[in-house]
């Protein structure tokens, strides 16, 4: 009896399952979707407290792609000036980056995270995988290209950021966001010109999210998906020492993204990249107990989380930042942490 309930609780039940998140990652080529994925995982081992005993581990694959990525990222800090082409470059196929979250690579105590990276041209011409991909995520982020959203009054948004095609291809899944509960992710990028501790740029980030992606926030909250989609703004320094300057044009009238140094002995310094990884851990672990809060108590050691692994994901989760340049936009009731039993 007992073991018929658990099936037709985890068949019925489309949540966070066999300690494995999938996190789609939604943007154009070239925004910083794997620039982003490797400072997030080059950090976690620098910001995570040594006695809680926990790493971000990549697989293989993963370990190779983002050694060759962090090696071009370090490079690029050795130049006085990055020149960038929005949406030009970047992944030309769809990715699959693997982490586990664990003790070390042999703990049987882990949750596993998929993200999945793909090209931006997909949203047109492979709109049903991208849609099968997002009835099966858990997390949604949306990378965004900070200057071209701010910059000479954000009218190269569109073609760098598609907050309007991004819209388009949710609206036209929303049944499945109804199905169980999502984190969606907005993760402003390049932001290191606009967090130099004046207000008027970081409160200005947040106005033009609102601004610029208002359908898609007013499309979380219709009565359906408010309580289901948490949906939450993270700024992140993708490089640290280098900020964007300016705008140029080439021949062709294609606007060129000009970046330099702060100061001569620039390094690679990423900052806040592991705050997207602690909202996506704190979303899981609310998933997780609330799942077990529906179970028998008798039957709750279903769950591979053990009590011990979990109250260590959550010292390291639950501190996530929250200020202007961190905004829970809905659903703050799905990164809560209860009781963990």
């Amino acid at each position: 009896m007992i073991f018929k309930k658990i099936l037709r609780y985890v068949f019925d039940n489309p949540g966070i399952k066999k300690n494995r998140i999938n996190i789609l990652m939604i943007g154009n080529s070239g925004v910083g979707k794997t620039s982003t994925l490797t400072a997030m995982y080059d950090r976690f081992n620098r910001v995570v407290d040594k006695n809680l005993e926990l790493q971000l581990i990549p697989d293989d694959q993963t370990a190779n792609k983002l050694s060759i990525k962090l090696k071009e990222l370090k490079r690029q800090i050795g130049s006085d000036f990055i020149r960038a082409k929005p949406t030009l470059s970047g992944t030309s196929y769809h990715n699959d980056f693997r982490f586990i979250v664990a003790k070390d690579e042999d703990s049987s105590k882990r949750i596993e995270l998929i993200f999945r990276d793909f090209p931006g041209g997909y949203l047109e011409s492979e709109r049903q995988k991208v849609k099968n991909w997002i009835k099966e995520s858990d997390v949604i982020v949306i990378p965004i290209d900070t200057p071209a959203l701010l910059e000479e009054g954000g009218i190269y948004n569109e073609e760098a950021n598609s907050p309007e095609k991004i819209y388009d291809i949710f609206r036209s899944v929303k049944g499945s966001f109804e199905l169980k509960n999502r984190l969606i992710l907005l993760v402003p990028l390049k932001s290191e010109k606009y967090l130099s501790g004046n207000l008027y740029y970081t409160n200005n980030i947040r106005d033009a999210i609102e601004r610029e992606f208002a359908n898609l926030l007013d499309f979380f909250q219709i009565s359906s998906l408010k309580h289901k989609v948490a949906v939450v703004m993270t700024t992140i320094q993708t490089l640290g020492d280098i900020k964007f300057s300016m705008i140029e044009k080439n021949q062709d009238g294609k606007p060129i993204f000009i970046y330099k140094k702060k100061d001569f002995g620039a390094k690679y310094s990423p900052k806040d990249t592991e705050q997207p990884l602690k909202y996506i851990l704190a979303f899981a672990i609310a998933e997780v107990l609330s799942q077990r809060s529906k179970l028998n108590s008798k039957i709750t050691d279903f769950f591979e989380f053990d009590k011990e692994f979990l109250e260590t994901l959550d010292t390291f989760a639950n501190d996530f930042k929250q200020d202007h340049n961190f905004v829970i936009f809905q659903g703050k009731e799905l990164l809560k942490q209860r009781e963990i039993l």
